[in-house]
């Protein structure tokens, strides 16, 4: 039995021989727990940005960032990490929903009905959805292709060679060297997925995901098991349209089968690891309701790369600028830059002066210099909605042409409804009621 535990990102971990009672809006794990976690911290390089290691009054803690998603710990326990966003039975299901707007990632392709899945852990919900990808290639029938065999055979059989007949079986009359074709299921893509599907057959001990990998697995039971996965990914991202069905299923077990996040690797043997920085997530997010929900633009570019901070060193433009979103509309040019993280909203009940709401000044600099280099006089900086920030800030006045609007973005509402509000705030640049 798998035991999952369940910890929100940004939080902290202690030991049970060091900790009486949890952390502060942390977690507190069996000592043996802790240590891999210790040790992972200390020793993975790749580790950079997603534990950090302190002490607290002398007692150890491992602090989680800014990303979410799987984290294995032993074979029988893992760690579940969850977006800080709404109350902790909304947080799964509101990550899968953000997740399908991930780009270049397989979760792009998961139905809506998995964001209600609320109940399944997320590497369960990762391997249902590889098997709802594998499950239709099955029932249409595998792909199959022609494979050229160079062997020497009792009879004759395709096209003889001569040369190697002379040098393989001058001893041998009764013997043919020959070249044929065969029509086969052993192909790279097949071999992907059957090896996808042995893997996962030990990584799950749900009865229904076992009873379906297992049909599946008989219905390739004349494929092999791949010899080398990184010589057959070669193989397959060459197979061109013949196996274009295979996309979605073949995204799933890359991630599945190489414990491969999207923004950090935890190491080079298969592993549950799937690990998503939320930064990206929100970013993604954002920028797909805007380009899917934003009315009557004229241009919606996300990533635009077009611009730089120097226009000429030594004949060559330098520091090139990506702003996260770009609408271009009615002859105005609008930037939109996303950013994961928490700023206090709410204004001091006194009239104090409210300081800088906890925005980095290095993120007005960047928005400053969008606003100069993509001609736009309205710049809004993105950031998802708490409890103190509701409403969209004061505007800052960079000067008399340039302003900045931050807003919020609630993850917990549907994405049209927050990209329309969004507009609210953009068009004609007023604070909605």
């Amino acid at each position: 039995m798998i035991t999952t535990l369940y910890v929100l990102e940004n939080s902290a971990i202690g030991s049970d021989k060091q900790w009486n009672e949890p952390p502060i809006g942390g977690l507190r794990v069996p000592d043996s727990v802790f240590q891999l976690l210790r040790q992972f911290a200390f020793d993975n390089e790749q580790a950079d940005g997603l534990l950090a290691f302190s002490v607290q009054k002398g007692r150890e803690l491992v602090k989680l960032r800014n990303y979410v998603g799987l984290l294995p710990l032993t074979n029988r326990t893992q760690l579940e990490i969850l977006p800080k966003v709404g109350q902790p039975d909304e947080a799964r299901p509101l990550l899968l929903n953000m997740l399908r707007c991930l780009r270049r990632s397989p979760c792009r392709m998961l139905p809506a009905a998995y964001t209600q899945a609320n109940r399944l852990p997320l590497w369960e919900t990762f391997i249902t959805a590889f098997l709802d990808s594998v499950e239709p290639l099955v029932q249409q029938g595998i792909q199959r292709a022609y494979v050229t065999v160079e062997s020497n055979e009792r009879f004759w059989k395709g096209k003889f060679q001569y040369v190697r007949q002379q040098r393989e079986n001058a001893w041998h009359a009764e013997r043919l060297a020959v070249r044929y074709e065969i029509l086969t299921a052993d192909v790279a893509a097949n071999r992907i997925l059957k090896t996808t599907l042995a893997y996962l057959a030990s990584a799950t001990m749900n009865p229904q995901i076992q009873s379906r990998i297992s049909q599946l697995t008989w219905a390739m039971d004349d494929v092999p098991l791949s010899d080398s996965i990184p010589d057959d990914w070669r193989i397959a991202r060459r197979s061109g349209p013949l196996f274009r069905r295979y996309e979605q299923a073949l995204r799933w077990a890359e991630a599945l089968l190489h414990g491969r996040g999207f923004g950090i690797r935890t190491g080079p043997q298969p592993s549950t690891a799937l690990l998503f920085p939320m930064e990206r997530v929100f970013e993604d997010y954002v920028a797909y309701g805007i380009k899917a929900y934003w009315p009557d633009a004229d241009e919606v570019r996300v990533q635009e790369s077009s611009a730089h901070l120097v226009d000429e060193h030594v004949g060559t433009p330098k520091f090139r600028l990506r702003p996260d979103i770009v609408i271009r509309q009615n002859d105005r040019t609008l930037v939109f830059d996303t950013k994961w993280k928490t700023i206090r909203g709410r204004e001091s009940s006194t009239g104090a002066d409210p300081g800088t709401y906890g925005i980095e000044q290095a993120d007005l600099y960047q928005l400053y210099a969008y606003g100069k280099k993509y001609a736009a006089s309205d710049l809004f900086l993105i950031y998802p909605a708490n409890e103190t920030f509701r409403r969209p800030l004061a505007v800052f006045d960079y000067d008399a042409t340039t302003r900045l609007h931050v807003v919020p973005f609630d993850v917990t509402n549907s994405l049209a409804h927050e990209v329309e509000r969004l507009t609210r705030y953009a068009l004609p640049f007023q604070t909605p009621p």
